[in-house]
């Protein structure tokens, strides 16, 4: 049976999911808004249901519209990584390696890591997949990653096969002229009367905030959830509540003076980091080979997990 839809529909599906609005998803497309609102229509007539629905924001997806956005935002991307294996299989013996990291969507590091891993094994590239951040391992089992980075403690499953990368501190961090800016370290006794912002470490089994940190001491009065750990920053760097961060996604506020930290608890807290890959992977694949490049690369040597506020592994 061939489908009703193709995937122009589904690609204007993503867009407006991601811009709220037909005009905005034209011009990402590349095309006119005239072009996007006749594509609409006719994916609404093909499919017999409404994918959108309109106010006075903008547009947002209906129940039918995000059952299948979530598989236009799966097919794309794969069609995606397809169509880069072909290309670089074709221009030479280049090999792709597609790679998520949890819970942060922040890349400061990776000019330095790409830099590192162009001279050692010029024959990998490197793919980057937002997806992996909020379900790193689900995205190993279906193939749209090929290695994550993930914090936290290994699963029993034998699915996965977990390579040490290094132990980050987990810190709370606030503006400079924060209140509590002077404190010595952070438990719950002292954030009982100010903001804190809670974020999804990831939507993993076994990554929840007590699985890591344990129940609070006493009750957070002002606990605000935000969607991603990035939509914090802005807020806490102004001086709107605390939030809590493993250190190297915040080593660029750190190192301008815009953010301070503070360890939680007096000996503070630790979260061990992991390259993991899937166990039935050869030993010789690309992915094996990224993560012998990572392991190298952050071997205190005064560069590679340094950037990233790794603690060296001993």
């Amino acid at each position: 049976m061939i489908p009703r839809l193709g995937m122009h529909h589904l690609a204007l599906l993503v867009a407006l999911a991601e811009t709220g609005g037909v005009a905005a998803a034209a011009l990402r497309l590349g095309i006119t808004q005239s072009a996007a609102s006749h594509r609409l229509s006719e994916a609404e007539r093909r499919i017999g249901a409404k994918l959108v629905r309109r106010g006075s924001n903008g547009v947002s997806l209906t129940a039918e519209g995000e059952r299948l956005h979530g598989f236009a935002e799966w097919s794309l991307a794969e069609l995606s990584r397809l169509e880069q294996e072909i290309e670089i299989e074709q221009g030479g013996s280049r090999k792709l390696v597609r790679f998520g990291q949890a819970t942060y969507s922040r890349y400061h590091w990776l000019p330095a890591f790409l830099r590192f891993q162009e001279k050692h094994d010029p024959q990998l590239r490197l793919d980057l997949s937002g997806a992996a951040t909020a379900r790193p391992l689900a995205s190993l089992l279906e193939g749209t990653v090929d290695v994550s980075t993930v914090y936290g403690r290994p699963t029993s499953s034998k699915a996965f096969h977990w390579q040490k990368l290094g132990s980050d501190p987990l810190v709370a961090v606030m503006a400079p002229d924060h209140p509590l800016a002077e404190a010595d370290y952070f438990d719950s006794t002292v954030l009982t009367e100010h903001r804190l912002y809670s974020y999804p470490f990831a939507t993993e089994p076994g990554f929840e905030w007590e699985t890591l940190l344990g129940r609070p001491t006493v009750p957070f009065r002002h606990l605000t959830s935000m969607p991603t750990p990035e939509a914090v920053i802005d807020l806490v760097r102004a001086g709107f509540g605390i939030c809590l961060f493993s250190r190297w996604a915040i080593e660029p506020e750190l190192a301008n003076g815009t953010l301070v930290e503070k360890p939680l608890g007096a000996d503070g807290l630790l979260l061990d980091w992991w390259a993991v890959t899937r166990s039935e992977d050869a030993v010789d694949t690309p992915a094996a080979r990224l993560v012998q490049i990572m392991l190298d690369w952050g071997g205190g040597h005064g560069t590679g997990l340094d950037t990233l506020a790794f603690e060296a592994i001993s």
